[in-house]
């Protein structure tokens, strides 16, 4: 049985390709794989993703010192290490988010950042830094209302996001990485539901394989 862990990097809004595509490859992955687990993460959630700033650099420091720490500082350190155990344990990665700016959302960024610890999702070797999370998965769905991806119609831009983010997933040791991305519907508004459905076509079959 595997665990896959979502993490759905983007508001709530009712008319999301993303999510409309994230939630299609869901639940077709769970027809497909009755017996994994499925948990999901909603970054935009009341609680938000645990935040580094100085709170957490110095409870680090006290940690690292072993000097006493204030409640707060446990309370957050502990926070952190709930967030980075639930990805080490899940064996496939689906995250869903929008494009904003050609990149990611900021909350996403900031999950990203709180997973990107030494010794738990990579170590450093005297030949570089090597990731620990091998032989896992990444899914990425991924909607922007322009171009980015198909040869024909590509910006001046590209999707540093998607960049960023599969990089950052191989940096952890995840050695396989797919993607579904729902792009131009904001640029041929006329072909949004042809766009739509090529995409469902995808995450149905798709989450077959993953």
């Amino acid at each position: 049985m595997s665990k896959v862990l979502v993490i759905k990097a983007h508001p709530n809004t009712s008319k999301s390709l993303s999510l409309i595509v994230g939630k299609e490859f869901i639940n077709s992955y769970k027809k497909s794989h009755p017996d994994d687990e499925v948990i999901i993460r909603d970054l935009y959630a009341e609680e938000g993703v645990p935040p580094l700033n100085d709170v957490t650099m110095e409870a680090w420091r006290k940690q690292k010192f072993g000097e006493e720490m204030s409640q707060e500082e446990k309370n957050l350190l502990n926070q952190h290490a709930e967030w980075l155990d639930e990805l080490i344990s899940a064996d496939k990665y689906v995250f869903i988010n929008p494009m904003y700016n050609h990149f990611l959302p900021a909350e996403l960024k900031q999950y990203l950042d709180l997973t990107a610890v030494a010794h738990k999702t990579f170590k450093y070797t005297a030949q570089g830094p090597v990731g620990l999370l091998k032989s896992k998965k990444e899914m990425h769905i991924q909607a922007a209302g322009g171009f980015y991806h198909d040869e024909k119609h590509q910006g001046a831009l590209p999707d540093l996001g998607s960049i960023y983010l599969d990089n950052t997933m191989k940096f952890y040791g995840v050695d396989k990485i797919d993607s579904i991305y729902i792009e131009g519907a904001d640029a041929v508004p006329n072909q949004r539901q042809a766009i739509l459905d090529t995409a469902m076509e995808q995450a149905r079959t798709k989450a077959k394989e993953f």
